[in-house]
C-alpha cells in the first residue's frame, strides 16, 4: 500500500512542478494577489475580472490545490512510513525529510505571491519542487529492490559530479526565467551577434539585492544582465554536456547500466535542442514548457544512474 501511495505521489509531485512551470510561463504568478485565498476567497471570484485574468486566477488556484494536495499525502506517506516496523532508518529518514521540504515548499509558494514575484524566491521555489520530485523517486527505489552495479570509485564520483552540475544548470535556469532572460539572446551559438559578448556577472547573479518591485511580466536588470544570465546558462549546458558524455562513454563497458546511460544521452541531447529551438523559434509555450518538463525527468533519470551505482543504497526495504 505504501509503494503504490508514493508512486501516485510521485505522478503528482510531476504534475505539480509542471502546473508551476505553466503557471510562470502564462505569467499567471499573481493572478491571485494574495495567499492562500483568492481576493480573499477559496476560487476566483466569479465576477470582477477579464476573462483572460480569470483563467490566469483558476491556473494559479488548480496550482496551489493540487500542491496542498501533494503536501498531504506526503504527509501520510510520513505517518505510515513511521509506524512500519519493517522498514530501515534509512526510509524512515529519507520521509522525514521529506516531509519538512514540502512544508518549506509551501512557504516558498506563499513568498512567491506576497514577494511579488522575486527572482530569488521564484528560483528557490523551483529546486525545492525539483529536489521535492526527486527525494520522492528516492522513496520509491528505496522501497523496491534495484539491481546495483559495481564499478570504480572515480567514476561513482564523476555521476555525482554530473547530478551537481544538473542541480546548478537548473538553478541557473531558474534565474534564467525568473528574470525574464529568456528572450536575450534571439540567436545560436552566438548571443547578439557576438561569440562573447559584454557581461556583468556580479550584477546579473546579484542574489543579495532585494527590491519591492513587481516582477511580472520583467525585472529591474539592465539588458547587459538578462545577456549575461543567458549566456552563462549556454556555457554551463555545454560544460553539463561535455561532463554527461565523458561519464556515458566511461559507463558504457557496464552492461547493467547501458539502458539509463543511453536514456541520459538522449534525453540531455533532447534538452539542448529544445533549448537551442526556444531561442531560435522565441520561446514559444509548448518548447518552453518542454524545456522545464525535460529538465525534471533529466534530473530523475540521473538521480536513478547515482542511486544503482551506490550500492549501499540499495538495501531491501520491503
Amino acid at each position: 500500500m505504501t509503494k503504490t501511495l508514493c508512486k501516485i505521489t510521485l505522478v503528482m509531485a510531476f504534475v505539480v512542478v509542471t502546473l508551476g512551470a505553466l503557471t510562470r510561463l502564462l505569467d499567471a504568478g499573481l493572478a491571485c494577489p494574495d495567499w492562500p485565498g483568492c481576493y480573499g476567497q477559496i476560487t476566483p471570484p466569479k465576477s470582477g475580472l477579464l476573462a483572460e485574468d480569470n483563467a490566469k486566477a483558476w491556473m494559479e488556484m488548480i496550482h496551489r490545490y493540487l500542491a496542498s494536495a501533494l503536501g498531504l499525502a506526503i504527509l501520510i506517506i510520513a505517518v505510515k512510513i513511521q509506524v512500519d516496523k519493517a522498514l530501515s532508518s534509512t526510509v524512515k529518514l529519507l520521509s522525514l525529510g521529506l516531509l519538512a521540504l514540502v512544508i518549506v515548499q509551501g512557504l516558498f509558494g506563499m513568498l512567491t505571491v506576497t514577494m511579488k514575484l522575486l527572482p530569488q524566491v521564484v528560483t528557490l521555489h523551483l529546486l525545492g519542487g525539483m529536489a521535492t520530485l526527486a527525494l520522492l523517486f528516492l522513496l520509491v527505489l528505496q522501497l523496491r529492490s534495484v539491481k546495483p552495479v559495481t564499478i570504480p570509485a572515480k567514476l561513482k564520483s564523476l555521476a555525482l559530479v554530473v547530478l551537481i552540475l544538473l542541480s546548478v544548470q537548473i538553478a541557473i535556469g531558474g534565474w534564467t526565467s525568473s528574470n525574464y532572460a529568456g528572450l536575450a539572446c534571439p540567436d545560436f551559438p552566438t548571443c547578439q551577434q557576438q561569440w562573447l559578448p559584454d557581461m556583468n556577472l556580479a550584477v546579473a547573479f546579484n542574489i543579495t539585492q532585494i527590491h519591492d518591485h513587481n516582477y511580472l511580466g520583467g525585472g529591474l536588470l539592465s539588458a547587459q544582465s538578462v545577456v549575461t544570465i543567458q549566456v552563462v546558462h549556454r556555457i554551463f549546458a555545454l560544460v553539463l554536456l561535455l561532463t554527461v558524455v565523458t561519464l556515458c562513454a566511461r559507463l558504457w563497458s557496464f552492461s547493467d547500466a547501458r539502458i539509463p546511460v543511453a536514456i541520459l544521452l538522449a534525453l540531455t541531447f533532447v534538452q539542448i535542442g529544445i533549448g537551442i529551438a526556444n531561442a531560435l523559434l522565441l520561446l514559444p509555450l509548448p518548447l518552453a514548457l518542454a524545456h522545464n518538463t525535460g529538465a525534471a525527468i533529466l534530473l530523475l533519470n540521473v538521480v536513478y544512474i547515482n542511486y544503482i551505482l551506490l550500492s549501499k543504497m540499495n538495501s531491501n526495504n520491503h
